[in-house]
């Protein structure tokens, strides 16, 4: 197995860009990181979330998989995004005052459009995600790191997910087992042993989180709302045991990891078919079924995929503001003898800006040739260093 090499990174500020599934606005964040590769400290000094303009926003969401005949539609976004994306790290600067020649780098995941996993029948899947990181880069003027995920899946990753690596950089502690669960439009977990080697860390996607329940009340509302504030609309509603039955047998909670998922399979597609399928069903009922699904697949996923419980959960991602879900998670965790759940932000990281975070440090690491993925999450054969970098004539002379 290759080893990773342990190396101080270029300490100094960095801007993380992220955008997630829910399309829900661009979070960029500002951070110092020190450190090593081994041992960083990372601080987040501001966070701006943009919100993306309504009609490049339904743009997003028409060409997002599944769709056909869009080549045209996606260079255009390609380009319209990346823009969008660079306009957010301007604006963060002018709120801090910061000169952009005090950064470092600027690390952007992009906008996801397609994530296709590896299956059966095609051993490499593929990822799209746009947003041109040379574009950022010639409009900022700062080095900026993107397209992070095809190095992975070229050695056989899922692409998916990322965050893991810098989830036990930040994040592990040095007594309990930790468990980090983002909750953005999809599930996500990264299992923290104390003091543990990367091998012992395991992430992977635990199944829909927001993703199912935006696109219901999306398609309930007929777009008047996209998502339900503070779960109010599932709280008024009772869980619809048929449905929820349903939902259980879908093969993606009986595949073991690594594996990840999307929109794809837990997206607009599925709202429909429920909508049609359960058409007595108020809107609050079919968002109370959907959010005990989430509760639920989680629960599971721990239950039958981590080789122990955790101790502690860590919640993250916008629906560890919804404290109707937060609530139910937590209850079902209780039946695993886990009963401490935290917000992120108990942590002194911004629960928003945690992806952004999490970019910037993926950033650092790139810079300095080291891997950016853990083979243990993403099922790669060895780590790789991720990304490609985009420089400027002033990143060339420093």
């Amino acid at each position: 197995m290759t080893k990773v090499k342990h190396s101080p990174i270029r300490s100094g500020l960095y801007i993380g860009l992220m955008s997630g599934t829910s399309v829900d606005g661009i979070d960029a964040a500002l951070v110092r990181l020190r450190g090593g590769s081994d041992a960083m400290k990372a601080t987040v000094l501001l966070h701006h979330q943009q919100a993306w303009p309504a009609e490049l926003r339904r743009r997003l969401l028409a060409v997002m998989a599944p769709a056909n005949g869009a080549t045209a539609e996606i260079c255009d976004l390609n380009m319209c995004t990346a823009r969008e994306f660079a306009g957010a790290a301007d604006t963060l600067l002018q709120k801090t005052g910061v000169d952009k020649s005090s950064i470092i780098a600027i690390g952007s995941h992009g906008q996801t459009i397609c994530h296709l996993p590896p299956a059966p029948d095609c051993k490499f899947g593929s990822t799209l995600q746009i947003g041109d990181n040379t574009v950022i880069a010639a409009l900022t003027g700062i080095c900026t790191v993107g397209n992070f995920r095809p190095a992975d899946m070229v050695v056989g990753g899922q692409g998916a997910p990322l965050v893991p690596l810098v989830d036990k950089l930040l994040l592990t502690d040095s007594k309990r087992i930790r468990c980090v669960q983002n909750l953005g439009g999809i599930g996500n977990v990264t299992f923290l042993p104390p003091r543990g080697s990367p091998q012992e860390v395991i992430a992977f996607d635990t199944g829909p989180a927001n993703m199912l329940m935006d696109a219901l009340v999306t398609l309930s509302t007929r777009g008047t709302m996209t998502y339900d504030r503070g779960g109010r609309i599932a709280a008024a509603g009772s869980v619809h045991q048929p449905m929820l039955r349903k939902l259980k047998r879908m093969p993606y909670f009986q595949l073991p990891p690594p594996k990840s998922t999307g929109r794809d399979l837990f997206g607009e597609p599925l709202a429909r078919f429920l909508i049609k399928q359960f058409r007595t069903l108020s809107c609050a009922d079919l968002l109370a079924t959907a959010l005990e699904l989430t509760a639920w697949s989680i629960t599971e996923s721990y239950r039958n995929y981590l080789p122990q419980v955790p101790q502690e959960v860590i919640l993250c991602g916008g629906g560890a503001e919804n404290p109707v879900l937060v609530a139910r998670l937590a209850n079902y965790l209780s039946s695993l003898r886990c009963h401490r759940v935290r917000n992120i932000r108990e942590l002194g990281i911004v629960n928003q800006a945690k992806e952004a975070l999490a970019f910037a440090v993926l950033a650092a690491l790139t810079l300095q040739d080291l891997p950016g993925n853990l083979p243990t999450a993403t099922g790669a054969e060895s780590p790789v260093v991720l990304g490609s970098v985009a420089r400027t004539t002033d990143n060339h002379r420093r």
